[in-house]
């Protein structure tokens, strides 16, 4: 393991744009934590870390304090370069049918989970780590929105009630977390992957074209290498476009 190396670490990494930024820092001589709720059940992952020594990995569920806390606790004066908060949850995989985030089954379970893993867990886990991120050389918190938390996109997309609303009170709380790091040098930035063919994806039923989860991740680190403190803290997508809110 080369101790000299960036060090990244990403959430959700189990599978999708998680494991496939993970693959792809390990590539870039990074070293990766890669964090999955079950890693006992994170097959893809483990492959991974079994073939790169430069990936190990860590259990971490954003929607427990104490599991973040864990993770802190673990990492005390680690330095970190990339903190990535890709972790998210549509909802319920039945959504479509049930109806729990569409009116008429407003399910407040449910909203709860979305709204603890996508808006959250991230804020929290930066909070946490912000020290681990000043003490490195490059000093960047990542975080995965989405263009449905764009009131000017919305249009007429109402199946996912909470998604939606998670992802936009996420954007507001990466705003002022950018606000309250900026100060000690860190990058606070808002990016999104675009349409990814994901399992997320498919619980959506969406069926149209899509990125692959390499080349969404491709792209976001290509995004991720222009960072600097001067961003402006606007939701960009992985095609470089500014998603307007």
């Amino acid at each position: 393991m080369d101790v000299q190396a960036p060090v990244a670490l990403v959430t959700g990494a189990n599978r999708g744009v998680g494991l496939a930024l993970a693959r792809a820092l390990a590539g870039r001589g990074w070293r990766v934590m890669a964090t999955a709720r079950e890693p006992v059940k994170a097959e893809a992952l483990a492959a991974l870390a079994s073939a790169n020594p430069q990936v190990s990995i860590e259990p971490l569920d954003v929607t427990r304090v104490e599991s973040i806390e864990a993770l802190a606790a673990r990492h005390v004066g680690e330095p970190i370069d990339l903190l990535f908060n890709n972790a998210a949850v549509l909802g319920d995989r039945h959504d479509v049918g049930n109806r729990r985030q569409q009116l008429g089954g407003l399910d407040q379970a449910l909203f709860v989970e979305v709204m603890k893993t996508n808006a959250y867990g991230p804020l929290k886990l930066a909070e946490r780590l912000a020290d681990n991120v000043a003490a490195s050389r490059q000093k960047k918190i990542v975080t995965l929105s989405s263009g449905l938390g764009s009131l000017s996109l919305m249009g007429s997309m109402s199946m996912f009630y909470f998604y939606q609303m998670s992802k936009a009170a996420l954007n507001m709380g990466l705003r002022a977390l950018r606000h309250d790091l900026r100060p000690r040098g860190i990058t606070v930035a808002i990016l999104a992957p675009g349409l990814v063919k994901t399992e997320l994806l498919a619980q959506s039923g969406y069926t149209g074209e899509a990125l692959s989860p390499e080349q969404s991740a491709a792209g976001l680190l290509k995004l991720v290498e222009g960072l600097t403190p001067e961003d402006p803290g606007l939701p960009i997508n992985v095609d470089g476009q500014v998603l307007p809110w």
